[in-house]
């Protein structure tokens, strides 16, 4: 089938530049792309890292060996319809238009092509899809191609996999049917004591997505042969068998470095070893292989044609830096996947944490004072509805290294007027708009005193308030009254120093801001006209990183101080949800409260929010500075009003402007 490939088609680079596909780029490629031509097998499975050619060989090569040798109706799979019109106009199009041969093989008719369906002169049918139940649904495909598959949704509206749906639309053509998944790994380690056996020892950890496909199949690896003549051994270029030091993978027989100048002619001279095989030094195969219609292969970043070894140490090395420097694991993860085709396994512990352990490493810390070493204070806030309806509040002091101490833990459930000798009355955050004007009032103005004895104080420097309140009592509501009272904040020249947050999903970062507008919504009552901003936390993450903080045993960077008069109930709340180790989510196993954890993570999102982690804090911005020569100090005698201004005027509050338009143009 690559003798086809080679012969047509042209591969288009992004500068308009074009030149004939070559097996010899990537000759790795070259046996799993003949496997989809051949009848032995009802699936080929190919995971590998980012760079490798493997889009090109397995999906641009197979659909033009169909087109031009083996005409039959196909359905190409990109993980959303933006990424199948993006491949359809950047590379189905381009590649047609390029290749003489199968541009000539397109319908003449204009209504037969457009970005998601392409028909020949043959009568076949290309679609160009993404994953959903209508479009997996009935029809009937000669072969299906799914690519970058461990991005897509592991069960589709309730129905199954895409594999697995996937393969039901190929099953009608017998053993002519086929269907193809790639895919850098994305899914993390179920097990992480998992260990590779001598009696598999081509199988991949226990994990959900493309590497659950592999091994399924006859697990082939990709082996080099030692270039020194003395050795000769067959051995994998994986990253066990790889120098960090030295930027170079490395024979684990005989010891020898490879150079650069022979990686090309290693990939050349590469084989693919199905599980059960073996080669000897002569290069003959020994051995039985898997018994299975599925042909899986599954090769690492160091022979991918277009990675470069000191890139992928500097990546991996960056990456490593994030982690120790943030708790977090976004970088590494991603760069273990995407640049080393590997799975990863999560570094947070997934045993239950304990929060008698957490209870037993309390200090001696007066309630509500500012210890030496804090640098600012962060407020977060969570609303609760239903009967017991409240904001509960939790202060942080901050300081170098994003070691932190609880300052403060309170509720606000009832209003007792500005001088608290006023009849109490219930809060109803869904309904009263001025009770959030008590979260100004009794927490952005709230100030705490310095240990020091000195009568100094310091003031809340910026404050996350969670805006969804509690699910099914009244969200919209919530919403509402905290988009106007962030209005109110605006008018008065306060909102610099909140943010309005809620949780969302992990898959776009940690953090991320948004202009919510539901004016076009009639089935929305929540206030947003495109005005508020707000910062939606990729929940996961932020809990993986407050998790590792209280999981450390020494006092410094990353450490979570917390205070001998937190009682019992804190702790529990704080170790109470359990993370699934295969997902990777966080989630509560009953109806027991979590608010501790959840304030955690508002307060850390605030740090993050303000480009804490960037400081340098042996020339740290003012607000950031010690006791003595921080601005946001109040003096001891100094009305805390007064120094308002101070705080108003810092650099953290100075936030990117949005025009918008009123509704009232808008409508029109």
């Amino acid at each position: 089938m690559t003798d086809v490939i080679a012969r047509a088609m042209y591969v288009v680079a992004g500068n308009g530049t074009k030149s004939l596909w070559r097996a010899e780029t990537s000759p790795y490629m070259v046996e799993p792309t003949d496997c989809l031509a051949s009848r032995l097998y009802d699936a080929v499975i190919f995971v590998g890292p980012a760079r490798t050619g493997k889009t090109v060989s397995l999906i641009d090569g197979f659909i033009t060996y169909k087109i031009l040798n083996d005409p039959g109706d196909g359905m190409i799979v990109q993980i959303t319809e933006d990424k199948a019109r993006e491949y359809s106009k950047k590379r189905l199009e381009r590649t047609f238009n390029a290749s003489p041969e199968l541009i000539a093989k397109l319908s003449a008719r204009g209504h037969d092509n457009n970005v998601h369906d392409k028909t020949f002169r043959a009568g076949n049918y290309l679609a160009i899809k993404w994953p959903s139940k209508n479009v997996f649904a009935s029809s009937d495909f000669q072969f299906v191609l799914l690519t970058d598959y461990d991005r897509m949704d592991s069960d589709i509206g309730g129905e199954g996999s895409p594999f697995a749906l996937a393969s039901k639309r190929t099953q009608t053509f017998g053993s002519t049917g086929i269907t193809m998944a790639e895919s850098s790994p994305g899914r993390l380690i179920s097990d992480p004591d998992w260990e590779r056996s001598e009696d598999e020892p081509h199988a991949a950890p226990p994990t959900t997505g493309i590497l659950d496909l592999y091994n399924q199949g006859d697990r082939r690896r990709f082996y080099w042969q030692c270039p020194e003549s003395k050795c000769r051994q067959w051995f994998q270029p994986v990253m066990e068998n790889f120098s960090f030091e030295a930027a170079r993978p490395f024979c684990p027989h005989c010891g020898c470095m490879i150079e650069k100048s022979q990686k090309r002619s290693l990939n050349l001279g590469g084989r693919w070893v199905p599980e059960g095989c073996w080669l000897d030094t002569a290069g003959v195969m020994h051995g039985q292989r898997r018994n299975t219609r599925i042909a899986s292969f599954w090769m690492e970043g160091p022979a991918a044609a277009y990675q470069q070894w000191d890139s992928l140490v500097t990546k991996y090395r960056a990456a490593e830096k994030t982690y120790e420097d943030t708790d977090d694991q976004t970088a590494l993860q991603s760069c273990t996947n995407v640049d080393w085709g590997r799975p990863y396994i999560n570094r947070l512990a997934v045993t239950p944490r304990s929060s008698d352990l957490l209870m037993k490493r309390r200090e001696e810390i007066e309630r509500r004072t500012v210890p030496e070493g804090v640098r600012f204070l962060t407020a977060a806030v969570d609303v609760q509805g239903g009967k017991n309806r409240r904001f509960v509040v939790q202060i942080h002091g901050w300081g170098a290294g994003r070691e932190t101490w609880v300052i403060d833990r309170f509720n606000i459930s009832e209003d007792r007027g500005p001088n608290n000798d006023q009849e109490p009355r219930q809060i109803s955050p869904a309904s009263h708009p001025e009770d959030w004007d008590l979260l100004t009032r009794d927490v952005l103005n709230r100030t705490y005193k310095l240990a020091d004895g000195t009568g100094r104080r310091m003031p809340v420097l910026a404050m996350a308030v969670d805006t969804g309140g509690e699910k099914g009592s009244g969200d919209e509501s919530v919403t509402s009254q905290a988009y106007e009272w962030y209005r109110r904040l605006r008018a008065s020249g306060l909102a610099g120093r909140v943010y309005l947050v809620k949780g969302a999903s992990s898959a776009q970062g940690r953090v991320r801001i948004t202009y919510p507008d539901n004016t076009k919504r009639k089935d929305r009552h929540s206030s947003a006209t495109g005005d508020i901003p707000l910062h939606l936390l990729g929940t996961d993450q932020l809990k993986d990183v407050v998790a590792s903080m209280l999981d450390r045993d020494d006092p410094g960077a990353g450490y979570v101080h917390t205070p001998a008069w937190l009682g019992r109930w804190w702790f529990d709340e704080v170790t109470y949800e359990v993370r699934d180790a295969a997902s990777g989510k966080w989630s509560r196993p009953g109806k027991r409260a979590n608010e501790a954890f959840d304030l955690c993570v508002y307060n850390l999102a605030i740090f993050i929010l303000i480009k804490a982690e960037s400081i340098k804090w042996d020339s740290p911005p003012p607000w950031a500075c010690p006791w003595d020569e921080n601005p946001l100090i109040i003096p001891a005698g100094v009305d805390p009003r007064e120094h308002l201004p101070a705080i108003q005027q810092q650099p953290h509050s100075k936030r990117r402007k949005r025009v918008v338009k009123s509704s009232i143009t808008r409508r029109r």
